[in-house]
């Protein structure tokens, strides 16, 4: 080999390096992460064979993995490493670790290097991305980040830093154990910071420890949570031919993720996603099923749709009518505004008329209006189109300031929906269930964060602690994931 010819070490180091990198570059273009949060806290720890890769053993050193770089009788090269680290992704986790491992290197005890202690410290920061799930059978991984290697204190060498590479394959025992296997390397620089040599004429330009083959057990240290449905919204009756929109609420705040959803519409079809649009060609009566599933388990949920005849249901020829109106809030205070909604339906667009009780009027969908004085007001509207006109009526009851109520009521929410015309359908099959414990059933609509909502309540409790004692009292005849809340109405 002529002196210009990198040393074999040198070129080993690069190879390890080289396909760790590839490895991890072919992983992330052959595999698609979904960017959602997983939130969850795991612990490793384990056992491995000890690599070193630098200045020594001078001669023959032809193959990186053939421990002759160590000496005989100073100790078994051997490490243990744990580690920390927090799932932020399904795909995806960041780790802190650390390896301590004996690196009986050839060339030690007073030779070219001067250093006595073979104990070398490496703190590492990773970033990690698995193949698959995580957590649920054979999935391959591969890691990339930093490191800082110290030790040899006798005399010191000086501290290592560099990048980290690493590659292994866990095998999920339960929902929160795992084994692994598993293979790191950590490259130090400057090239005395392992082994105390960097003179020149030496093998490498950097010194490599690593672990060639470890094992262990990976822990969650969190439990993931499994999705609930809360509510499935879905018109009781539609027409044929008519687009529908199909929503579920779930969880989403406290179930782990990923989350898949499923429907099944009863019509032989299925569709994916919290929120669909769906035709129903034939009429029929159809059971719409809806399922949520992660890592921690699965719920699901049903509603029933109806597709009538069209002599059932045809209106007057597209003739308006108003299928909804609310105001929020109602109760409300003197000189505070109320947001008035309408839906309408028609077969031509419509115009709006109203008239909220005070002498004042307004036109559109959506207007909004402050009362001066107390009292309770008719708010009434009149659609009109083409074919015909259609009026309906909303009262709003208007409080001074000081009559305020010092506390809102505690309720027990069964259900919060985006359509009124589902909450109203619902209510109705509450009011029938508690009609003869004296439990009022009201619906309640409220501006959110996600929009107008309409809540399903059940009973009025002054405390937190009676709602739920009426939560345990009646949980058969309540859905599994009903809730307390304080609400104003």
């Amino acid at each position: 080999m002529s002196r210009s010819s990198p040393p074999p070490r040198f070129c080993a180091s690069f190879l390890r390096i080289a396909l760790l990198a590839a490895l991890l570059a072919g992983s992330i273009l052959s595999a698609h992460a979904q960017a959602q949060r997983s939130g969850a806290f795991y612990g490793k720890v384990g056992a491995g064979l000890a690599d070193y890769t630098g200045d020594f053993p001078a001669q023959n050193a032809s193959h990186p993995f053939d421990l002759q770089e160590f000496t005989r009788g100073a100790g078994a090269p051997v490490l243990l490493a744990g580690e920390i680290g927090y799932q932020v992704a399904p795909h995806w986790a960041i780790a802190a670790g650390l390896q301590a491992g004996n690196y009986p290197i050839v060339g030690y005890g007073g030779g070219a290097s001067g250093v006595e202690d073979s104990y070398r410290y490496t703190p590492y920061l990773l970033g990690r991305y698995t193949i698959g799930t995580p957590g649920q059978g054979l999935s391959p991984y591969v890691d990339l980040g930093i490191n800082a290697t110290v030790g040899g204190d006798r005399p010191p060498t000086s501290v290592g830093v560099g990048p980290s590479a690493g590659a292994g394959i866990s095998f999920s025992l339960t929902r929160s154990l795992s084994l692994y296997l598993e293979s790191r390397f950590h490259v130090a620089l400057p090239d005395e910071a392992v082994d105390g040599a960097g003179r020149a004429g030496a093998n490498g330009a950097f010194d490599v420890v690593g672990q060639l083959l470890g094992a262990g057990i990976k822990v969650g240290l969190s439990s993931p949570a499994p999705p609930a449905v809360r509510a499935v919204e879905a018109p009781d009756t539609v027409e044929a031919g008519t687009p529908v929109t199909l929503a579920a609420t779930v969880n989403e705040d406290e179930a782990a993720r990923p989350l898949r959803y499923a429907w099944e519409l009863g019509d032989g079809t299925t569709a994916t996603g919290p929120t669909i649009t769906h035709t129903y060609d034939r009429p029929g009566t159809y059971t719409v099923i809806f399922r949520a599933r992660n890592s921690a388990g699965a719920a699901r949920a049903s509603r029933t749709v109806r597709v009538p005849r069209p002599s059932e249901t045809a209106p007057a020829a597209g003739r308006v009518q108003i299928a909804s109106l609310t105001a929020t809030p109602n109760p409300v205070g003197v000189e505070e505004p109320v947001q008035f909604r309408s839906a309408v339906r028609g077969s031509s667009a419509p115009s709006y008329r109203w008239r909220f009780g005070d002498g004042a009027t307004a036109t559109g969908s959506a207007p909004r209006h402050a009362y001066g004085a107390p009292g309770q007001y008719t708010v009434r509207l009149k659609a009109l189109n083409d074919e015909g006109s259609d009026t309906r009526a909303v009262s709003v009851q208007v409080r001074r300031r000081a009559q305020r109520p010092a506390a809102a009521p505690w309720r027990i929410v069964v259900a919060s929906m985006r359509r009124q015309e589902g909450a109203e359908t619902m209510a109705r099959q509450y009011r029938t269930r508690f009609a003869g414990d004296e439990l009022p059933v009201e619906i309640v609509a409220a501006e959110t964060r996600e929009g107008l909502r309409y809540r399903v309540v059940v009973g009025r409790f002054e405390t937190d602690e009676a709602a739920q004692q009426a939560l345990r009292m009646h949980a058969e005849a309540l859905p599994s994931r009903a809730w307390t809340l304080r609400l104003s109405r």
